[in-house]
């Protein structure tokens, strides 16, 4: 599993040339912990002289923050996975080693873990997206066998642990494999009153319909997305945003291109103020702007 970690982040993309004068936002300083000779990284949103930090200063904080009660979830994951400065969520390099050192500080802990067990299928989400199957199936494997099916108390873990995997395959092009997961969870999921949970799901069967041809079967479920998502975690949310974005397809697909384009143009609007107008998710949505604008030209 550690090489295969190794080689998603090898596969992820390059880290961003570090200032001469960027110190962590953390400790307040540019050398490591302790006098390490780390220098600071940043995987997120932030500009300028923001963002910039020590994964183990990361580390540290998001462990500390944890146990922090989120109303609707067993344990607050966001430090792992969101900056605190710009509320969008890591990605690239950083993003890999962050799940890494969490699932290195839990590992040993008790098969039932429900913070093991999240560990285990972040991790596995993230190989699975960089083609490291094998090593990401193994992590699923063992994050379900601490998830006691049927036990209302990992209930909640356990639809959103699938949901993940079925993400992950949606990633790797694995389209009917990403259904048959959705599927199969899918009136346990009905059952649940966690909007989070449902919110996430939404969208991941939306996508995967859409992918699959399957436009008509979509429709509702992108449009329960995007409702579930903002009351979740808000209008602006880089969440919301993504239920927005798998959206937008689905209005074209079925013909409704002046809804399409009206989407994709809130997003880009949203996008440019919080990511900057040269950030990858800014610019893949402003060429589907324009794509979509081409092929529909009268």
């Amino acid at each position: 599993i550690e090489m295969a970690i190794e080689r998603a982040v090898t596969k992820s993309p390059k880290r961003e040339d570090v200032p001469d004068d960027a110190a962590c936002y953390i400790c307040m300083d540019r050398e490591g912990p302790d006098g390490g000779v780390a220098v600071p990284s940043r995987g997120c949103a932030c500009r300028g002289a923001s963002g910039w930090a020590h994964a183990e200063c990361l580390v540290e904080m998001a462990a500390r923050n944890e146990w922090m009660p989120v109303e609707g979830r067993n344990h607050n994951l966001s430090r792992w996975i969101v900056c605190v400065t710009c509320g969008q969520h890591y990605t690239g390099a950083l993003e890999i080693e962050l799940l890494r050192r969490r699932w290195r500080l839990c590992r040993d802990d008790a098969e039932t873990s429900s913070a093991r067990c999240a560990a285990l299928t972040n991790l596995a989400g993230r190989l699975m997206v960089h083609e490291e199957s094998d090593a990401a199936e193994r992590l699923y494997a063992e994050g379900r066998r601490g998830m006691a099916d049927g036990d209302p108390l990992y209930e909640e873990d356990v639809l959103s642990s699938e949901t993940r995997r079925a993400g992950a395959l949606y990633a790797a092009c694995r389209i009917p494999d990403a259904l048959e997961v959705l599927t199969r969870i899918r009136p346990r999921m009905e059952l649940s009153d966690n909007a989070w949970t449902r919110a996430e799901y939404t969208k991941m069967r939306s996508v995967a319909l859409a992918a699959a041809d399957r436009v008509e079967e979509a429709r509702p479920f992108a449009e329960e997305a995007v409702v579930l998502s903002t009351q979740c975690y808000g209008p602006q949310s880089g969440d919301t945003l993504e239920a927005m974005s798998a959206r937008a397809p689905v209005f074209a697909l079925s013909g409704r291109f002046d809804e399409a384009k009206a989407t994709f143009r809130h997003i880009l609007a949203a996008r440019t103020h919080l990511l900057g107008p040269d950030h990858e998710l800014t610019r893949d949505v402003r060429d589907s702007l324009r794509l979509l604008e081409v092929r529909t030209r009268t």
